[in-house]
């Protein structure tokens, strides 16, 4: 699941922050080329710890940016190095997640350009539990789409194309309802200790165990195959400073 940690107060508790591992270059878009940069803000649920050291269900936002460019024969995925950071496993599980969701949808990511920004300073993200809504995100914006509003997703993406299990699932739901998010897209497969829970009243859960599933729930439209992504896809892990 995110675990987002601080070293002061945010969403009314307290967490610490290590610093991200890799450091690798990659070269930041210019001005003339972020004109062709699409961005999307999205919503994901998390865990985290009250002051109490008690876990609990937060709401956070992160920025997505995405480009296309003909002729790279590598996906590049970047993540900013603040105002919030992401752990190395996070930014791994991203990374693999978005190449096994294209693999799914029968398209090849190696022209993508995918940027993170995590708006919260000093807080990290740990976990994988994101990675379905930005996997997601990344179709999305690969095929023109966008994601419809209060709609939010929590999951892992399997190298096969799977939604899979991860923790904390109704410390989330909690959260959403508590912002007011009338849907939450989660796996069909959970884990034991989290099949003990209700929905709120006026909310819809929505469990899934595709990608495809996923997508159409999140964007109202059907996410057409194209046929099985030719080749090894390569991931290039970067982080931005």
């Amino acid at each position: 699941m995110p675990y987002l940690r601080k070293t002061a107060f945010i969403f009314s508790i307290l967490a610490w922050a290590v610093p991200c591992g890799w450091a690798l270059p990659f070269a930041q878009p210019t001005v003339a080329e972020q004109m062709y940069w699409q961005k999307q803000s999205v919503t994901f649920l998390g865990t985290t710890l009250d002051l109490n050291g008690e876990p609990k269900g937060i709401v956070a936002e992160l920025d997505i940016s995405f480009r296309k460019q003909e002729g790279q024969e590598v996906l590049n995925v970047t993540f900013a190095s603040g105002p919030g950071k992401f752990s190395p496993l996070t930014q791994l599980a991203i990374q693999s997640g978005i190449v096994s969701a294209a693999r799914m949808a029968g398209l090849d990511p190696k022209t993508w350009n995918i940027f993170l920004k995590f708006p919260n300073p000093g807080v990290t993200i740990y976990g994988d539990s994101l990675t379905a809504m930005v996997s997601v995100v990344a179709l999305a914006m690969a095929n023109g789409n966008s994601i419809l509003l209060n709609r939010v997703m929590t999951g892992k993406v399997t190298r096969d194309g799977h939604i899979g299990a991860v923790g904390g699932i109704p410390l989330k739901i909690q959260a959403a309802f508590a912002k007011h998010i009338p849907r939450v897209i989660i796996p069909d497969d959970r884990f034991p200790e989290d099949n003990d829970w209700e929905t709120p009243f006026l909310m819809q859960i929505s469990p899934v165990s595709t990608v495809l599933q996923a997508y159409q729930i999140l964007t109202g439209t059907t996410l057409p195959r194209v046929g099985k992504a030719p080749g090894l896809m390569v991931v290039h892990n970067t982080n931005e400073q």
